[in-house]
């Protein structure tokens, strides 16, 4: 199985993404339980500092038995690696702490009944510490086995920076899916409505992050091609890109119905308990398909973790994208999808306006949740934009990646639609009746999400002009 590891090589690459990655997650979900005062939420990000804290030592040794088995490869840096290596080391030291002082948390809560402030505000410091130090071990590590993040720019179709950010975003959706996942179900049995909530909100989180990802990926594809690096193949990009795109689907159906449940229980004020197992089940599914994507990218760049198992593809024209990607060209499958790009868009634009003029002062005469019900509408056209956006990039890749104005599109998508969320999520804003006004806060997100969504529009009508 793919997520037993055969070497320490593949050891490294799985575990080494969570100490960094999942920190951010974890540090969140505290944040979350310390801001809504929720003692099962602090107290399960807490084990999960603790579970981190013993992810440490693996890391650790895992990366001491690579650099062994990399430092005759006369393609990698030493010093790199050891700069890696150093860093590496001070923040698994730094995450082995924070998850001490996390189960020394815990345990002196079982006697007292309640978790310490000086404690709870200790873990706070040292995660967030750890966290900066991660960052900086993580940057470095990234660099030790992507040649393509050095490569001249002049060798490349698109610009490098895509490949940077695709290295960044990939671990994103699945660690925090994963995370995400392990919360839920504390909440379902528990039946916890604030840590339903919490996992609900990074579910949808994930499947936003997806759109930039995939999209980055397209993109460092590339840099591979053009370039000709040696070792990397044709059919194993290809093979990765086909379970990418699966996964999109996959993030974007537990997304949906992840927010889906969230707008009703806005309405509602209970969640749905067959609706919630639905979506544990879309999550299951869609964590199994990230799992064969993240294993297929790792065959890329690291034939040290690939054994003599691996049925590695041979064929570069094969495969579902592929075949999209030339049937998208014609004509007359290429019009319809954009116009479906563009009504959507105006579904997006259309909601979103009417919402944030409620919450700006204008229409006052109805209640914030009377507007608020205008909102699948938009996420209706989200969905449509996704996937028609998709095929039409598949059909001229190298044109809109790109365009100057692609990349801040993307961006704004990101931020527009998580700002979002926050009409969802708000508590003080949902209160909002008719001839009241919006608080301040809600304001500003207002006004942010009317910035983005118009320049996600404009930036995609430039496209053409620049």
């Amino acid at each position: 199985m793919h997520l037993i590891p055969q070497s320490w090589a593949h050891w490294h690459i799985l575990l080494s993404v969570f100490p960094s990655v999942g920190l951010i997650f974890v540090l969140g979900f505290y944040l979350t339980g310390l801001v809504a005062d929720n003692e099962l939420l602090k107290r399960s990000s807490l084990a999960l500092f603790a579970v981190l804290g013993v992810l440490a030592l693996p890391t650790y040794l895992s990366g001491d038995r690579i650099m062994v088995a990399l430092s005759n490869d006369a393609r990698i840096s030493a010093d790199l690696m050891g700069n890696h290596f150093v860093w590496g080391t001070v923040a698994l030291a730094a995450l082995a702490i924070t998850g001490i002082v996390a189960v020394i948390a815990l345990w002196r809560a079982r006697g007292l009944g309640h978790l310490l402030q000086p404690a709870v505000r200790l873990v706070l410091a040292l995660a967030a510490i750890t966290l900066a130090l991660m960052m900086v071990a993580g940057e470095l590590g990234w660099q030790v086995n992507h040649h393509e993040l050095r490569l001249e720019a002049a060798a490349q179709q698109t610009p490098q920076a895509w490949s940077h950010a695709h290295m960044i975003l990939n671990h994103f959706p699945t660690v925090g899916f994963v995370l995400a996942l392990v919360l839920y179900t504390i909440g379902l049995v528990k039946n916890d409505v604030v840590t339903q909530r919490t996992s609900l909100v990074v579910f949808v989180l994930c499947s936003i992050l997806g759109v930039p990802t995939y999209v980055s990926g397209a993109a460092s594809m590339w840099a591979f091609i053009d370039a000709r690096v040696a070792g990397i193949s044709r059919p194993a990009i290809e093979a990765h890109r086909d379970m990418a795109l699966a996964t999109l689907f996959g993030l974007a159906s537990t997304g949906v119905a992840a927010w889906i449940e969230l707008w009703r229980f806005r309405h509602l004020g209970r969640f749905s308990r067959p609706w919630l197992y639905l979506i544990l089940g879309l999550a299951i599914i869609t964590l199994a398909v990230m799992a064969e994507t993240g294993h297929r990218g790792g065959q890329i760049n690291h034939p040290e973790i690939r054994t003599a198992a691996d049925a590695l593809a041979a064929d570069p024209k094969a495969g579902v994208t592929r075949a999209i990607e030339l049937l998208i060209n014609h004509v007359i499958w290429f019009v319809p999808w954009q116009t479906v790009h563009f009504f959507g868009f105006s579904l997006i634009f259309g909601t979103v306006l009417a919402i944030s003029l409620r919450v700006l002062g204008f229409w006052k005469s109805l209640s914030f949740a009377a507007v608020h019900r205008l909102l699948p509408l938009g996420v209706f056209g989200v969905v449509m934009n996704v996937f028609s956006g998709m095929l039409i990039l598949l059909a001229d890749s190298s044109r809109y990646l790109n365009a100057p104005t692609f990349a801040p599109k993307m961006g704004l998508i990101v931020i527009g639609a998580a700002a979002v969320l926050y009409f969802s999520f708000s508590e003080r804003l949902w209160k909002v009746r008719a001839e009241d006004d919006a608080p301040a806060s809600a304001k500003w997100v207002a006004a942010l999400v009317l910035i983005s969504w118009s320049g996600v529009i404009m930036g995609g009508r430039l496209i053409s002009y620049l």
